[in-house]
């Protein structure tokens, strides 16, 4: 004898159909995403660069007051990272990046004989700061309450730079929650 299947119910349907869960779900309020790209200039070849300030300005310039931002590198070679901004902490990270991946150790992707995908006349033998940048990670996610980051006491955002010096240099501020207006109006 087989057992009886239930039928599934639609995921756009609330399963508690009641006045109140109707009354709940009118009352949401809506959500609100806005995108920020800010440019930065680098002057290192690796270098931490605190955009901590930056950030929280763009997060409050789109009137999200609940909900979260995300900071996202535009570059393969410039990772995005939450740490403590003592300065000899910063020093110890860069020692511990150059360690980790030396520039002038053999990379494939810096043999220009053979390789035949992504190249610009400008090109620079940069494999390290690529092996680098895949350890680190492109994005980090903070939640933002009242308007604010919520970061911890000593957690500040940085731009960590594999490949620089640069003139321009972007992140994404992609923020995504609910807007004080209409907060508000809920």
């Amino acid at each position: 004898m087989s057992p009886e299947i239930a039928p599934l119910k639609k995921a756009d349907q609330p399963a508690d159909t009641s006045p109140e869960m109707q009354l709940l779900s009118r009352n949401r309020p809506e959500t609100a995403v806005t995108m920020r790209r800010l440019a930065f200039e680098t002057s290192e070849s690796i270098q931490f660069l605190d955009i901590t300030d930056e950030v929280a300005n763009a997060v409050r310039s789109t009137g999200v007051r609940d909900g979260i931002v995300t900071i996202v590198s535009r570059h393969t070679t410039m990772a995005v990272r939450i740490q403590e901004a003592e300065p000899l902490l910063l020093e110890d990270l860069l020692s511990f990046l150059r360690r980790l991946a030396p520039a002038n150790l053999h990379y494939q992707h810096n043999d220009f004989r053979i390789r035949t995908h992504h190249m610009h006349d400008d090109e620079s033998p940069n494999g390290h700061s690529h092996c680098l940048q895949f350890l680190l990670g492109t994005s980090e996610t903070v939640p933002v309450e009242d308007g604010e980051l919520l970061l911890g006491e000593w957690q500040r955002i940085f731009l960590v730079e594999l490949d620089g010096p640069r003139a321009k240099r972007e992140v994404l501020i992609q923020t995504v929650g609910v807007a004080s207006d209409l907060a508000d109006a809920a």
